[in-house]
């Protein structure tokens, strides 16, 4: 590069400005490209694991769909309501249940149990030996290993018999959210937004499909339940899409 002296000054001239001028240029061109494609590839990244994130809290319903009718009696269904979109069931989600540790006579209504630590006054609890069954409301715990009833118990259960308290819960998918009612007077909770869709399909024990007309008559006859969700990132302009599956057997139906 030369140097121009005017004045006893040193200074660029004309041509070395404008080629000086053109690199800079074609620099922060080149910059504002990879910057650019880097936001691009971030936002596009953050998008895909929000509708992942949204998709795989939904399927938190699986592990649920998995305990329809722990700690439930045998003589009526445990899944009471159903559609594409939603379903109803008694379960045990939070292991609450126990068993007794003595045997209960005929008319009896204090419980001798392995643990009271997840029953609560108030609670009704269902005492399941085979197709005995007793559904009972709990009016005292006197301590850690004892229930007491507010009626008694008409026929008697020998020790073991399991000591159920099951809530009824309600999962239900309406404008892009999850909703999850887990029975415990909270009602209905969101437990995923984003998600597009959710479909529920339910199948006998012969594997056969039970059709969306023929449920509400069929409800006890469900042993499958297949569920697919579609879920999408929130943000304007950069919308991923995820779409997860599974096939649940409800280990106590």
């Amino acid at each position: 590069m030369t140097w121009a002296r005017r004045g006893g000054e040193a200074g660029f001239t004309l041509a070395e400005l404008l080629v000086t001028i053109a690199v800079l240029g074609l620099i922060m061109g080149a910059v504002f490209t990879v910057q650019i494609a880097g936001n691009s590839a971030f936002t596009a990244g953050s998008d895909l694991a929000e509708s992942q994130q949204s998709a795989r809290t939904a399927m938190l319903i699986d592990e649920d769909l998995r305990l329809v009718g722990y700690g439930y009696v045998l003589s009526t269904p445990a899944i009471t309501a159903a559609t594409a979109t939603s379903i109803t069931f008694w379960a045990d989600l939070l292991n609450a249940s126990t068993f007794l540790t003595a045997d209960l006579p005929a008319g009896g209504n204090t419980l001798t149990v392995n643990s009271s630590a997840g029953v609560s006054i108030g609670d009704t609890i269902y005492v399941v030996n085979g197709r005995t069954e007793a559904t009972l409301v709990v009016q005292a715990i006197p301590d850690a290993t004892t229930v007491r009833t507010a009626a008694g118990a008409g026929p008697a259960f020998p020790r073991g018999s399991m000591v159920g308290r099951a809530r009824r819960i309600t999962y239900a998918w309406a404008s892009s959210a999850l909703t999850r009612d887990a029975g415990d007077g909270a009602g209905a909770q969101t437990l995923a937004t984003g998600v597009q869709s959710l479909q529920l399909s339910y199948f006998d024990v012969s594997d056969v499909q039970i059709t969306a007309a023929n449920l509400a008559a069929n409800l006890a006859s469900i042993r499958r339940v297949a569920v697919a969700v579609t879920a999408q990132s929130t943000s304007p302009g950069h919308v991923r899409s995820f779409n997860i599956s599974s096939n649940i057997r409800p280990r106590n139906l």
